[in-house]
């Protein structure tokens, strides 16, 4: 991963060396944790072949259980443990640096029941199969990364009311799909 400096955006167009070092980054993880894993996905706009994004590798982890054993083991293989995190669901953040400060991997690590891990998911799966939400989305990410360039909080707030609109479709879809079933 070439990694972002700490708070700035920078934005490059897709690599798919990114989904290549998602799967050997799966497997290290998969490894060290093997009873307590249930899930791992490539999240995030690296994840998302059609649109541009900050090159972090983003991953979403679903976990058995996450305890002093999970911190202990991401932590001795190199992430810094950040803490748990209410954005998007309850989530443990975990980040794997570069020299200079510079974010390669966040992890998002969910319990069995945390539906943030399952929104991260469908928004990329959203985003891979609606291609006018994905170009609509990646002119929003272009413009405002112009805008915040020194400032990544403020970007990623900037882009929330987008993504909420884009689980509301997710919700939409989902109900249509019911509501279909049952007729």
């Amino acid at each position: 991963m070439e990694g972002v400096k700490r708070y700035k955006v920078e934005l490059r167009e897709h690599n798919e060396a990114w989904e290549l070092e998602f799967k050997a980054t799966k497997t290290r993880i998969k490894n060290i944790l093997p009873e307590k894993i249930i899930d791992i996905q490539h999240v995030g706009s690296t994840a998302i072949p059609s649109i541009c994004a900050k090159p972090i590798l983003d991953i979403a982890i679903l976990l058995k259980d996450i305890d002093k054993e999970v911190i202990e083991k991401l932590v001795a293989i190199g992430y810094d443990y950040r803490g748990p995190r209410e954005d998007n669901g309850n989530y443990y953040l975990f980040v794997l640096r570069g020299p200079g400060e510079i974010s390669l991997h966040h992890l998002h690590c969910y319990d069995q029941s945390g539906k943030g891990f399952e929104q991260l998911v469908a928004f990329r799966d959203y985003m891979n199969t609606h291609e006018e939400c994905a170009v609509s989305y990646n002119e929003l990410k272009k413009s405002l990364a112009e805008k915040h360039k020194e400032n990544r909080a403020v970007y990623t707030l900037s882009k929330a009311e987008f993504i909420q609109s884009v689980y509301d479709k997710i919700s939409e879809e989902k109900n249509m799909h019911k509501l279909k079933d049952m007729t």
